[in-house]
């Protein structure tokens, strides 16, 4: 991965004195760099390869989708990003040393493909990303919930049962207000393996369902549903009294799920001749709103050779499905994946560089129609 003299080619790069020959040089050294991190992160258990339909991705492409970024230039043709982080570099008289020079490049590298494989989750999995967000926040925000990563996974813990002296699984639901003992990281990290059973097997997730759906409330804020999981397994002496990140998000989109199905068939049962009509009057306003970018679409792209008819009756296909989707209340998807269902072979690069800038403004014309003539039926 050495490059005979990175400084002197990062230079050029930043100066934008460097031939073509040289940037793919330097792209690809970045590339093989995220490539490095992407497949260190799949040993650990990350799904990087499998996209939402279960279909394999070339990391190579992946790698290459995270780093793009790093290469968008500014009107002056100039990389802004790698000229920002370079500065020091570009300015010095004095060739830096390599191996200082590709440490630096793989903390930019790195940093850009966690930024990137955050929003690729969050595209793939947008219900999954929303609950870890919040999951994050109430780890954050109780005083009595922790967690530590072990062997490339997170693991959530209650911090008062952890140091406690007596152990008492109860203790989880009634004594949140906890303040931190004032010791330090090595005394800290002896009582919770005192504490905690690290040396058991996990709860199998049947069993953690099962007794999780008993105690589930959807009017329950994340941090008790997080304090009911870990008091659940805290009882079980076979098991680990501490429950895995992803775990903990799973066990609350499944409940999710349940709760949304029951009201889905709750709502059916009790239709009345005033929903039906409710329902075709939405109907309505999906038709009226899907006419609308119809005739859009024709006059500011196809008439004027921007876009063909057969890009056209994609970009209808794909926004019927969507508002359709956000007419019935259903949990939409990203852009991108509504627009892989009609386009298959589409990667995230491409959308970006050929697809994103018409057909968000597009989608996001066609939201705004259906809310006007929906606020009208309210």
């Amino acid at each position: 991965m050495h490059l005979k003299n990175l400084s002197a080619l990062i230079k050029r790069i930043c100066h934008g004195t460097f031939s073509h020959c040289e940037l793919l040089e330097f792209v690809n050294l970045s590339q093989r760099i995220a490539l490095s991190y992407l497949k260190y992160q799949e040993v650990t258990g990350k799904n990087i390869s499998l996209d939402k339909r279960g279909a394999y991705n070339d990391l190579e492409d992946v790698a290459m989708d995270c780093i793009a970024t790093l290469f968008m230039r500014d009107s002056n043709n100039q990389f802004t990003q790698l000229r920002k982080y370079f500065a020091d570099v570009m300015n010095n008289p004095v060739e830096l040393d390599n191996s200082e020079l590709l440490i630096k490049l793989r903390g930019l590298v790195i940093k850009k493909t966690k930024q990137e494989l955050s929003r690729i989750f969050r595209e793939r999995d947008p219900e999954g990303a929303k609950i870890l967000r919040n999951v994050r926040v109430a780890l954050k925000s109780a005083t009595d919930l922790d967690s530590f990563k072990e062997m490339g996974r997170e693991f959530i813990y209650s911090a008062i049962l952890a140091t406690s002296s007596k152990y008492d699984p109860d203790i989880i639901l009634t004594k949140t207000n906890f303040i931190p003992p004032e010791n330090s990281n090595a005394q800290l990290k002896e009582i919770m393996n005192r504490n905690l059973r690290r040396h058991l097997p996990a709860i199998p997730e049947r069993i953690l369902r099962q007794q999780f759906l008993i105690h589930y409330s959807p009017k329950d804020p994340v941090s008790i549903l997080i304090r009911k999981m870990l008091w659940i397994v805290a009882r079980h002496s076979e098991f680990q009294n501490y429950v895995a990140l992803d775990v903990v998000v799973n066990m609350i989109r499944l409940m999710n799920q349940e709760m949304f199905h029951e009201r889905m068939v709750s709502d059916v049962e009790s239709e009345s001749p005033l929903d039906n009509l409710r329902h075709k009057e939405i109907d309505q306003a999906v038709n009226e709103s899907i006419e609308f970018i119809t005739q859009k679409i024709k006059k500011q792209y196809v008439h004027k050779n921007k876009i063909d008819q057969k890009k056209a009756r994609i970009y209808l296909n794909t926004i019927n499905d969507l508002i359709t989707d956000l007419a019935s209340g259903k949990n939409t998807d990203s852009n991108f994946n509504y627009l892989i269902r009609y386009l298959p072979d589409l990667t995230q690069r491409r959308y970006r560089e050929e697809e994103r800038s018409i057909f968000e403004y597009l989608v996001k014309l066609a939201k705004g129609a259906l809310i006007k003539k929906l606020e009208t039926l309210l």
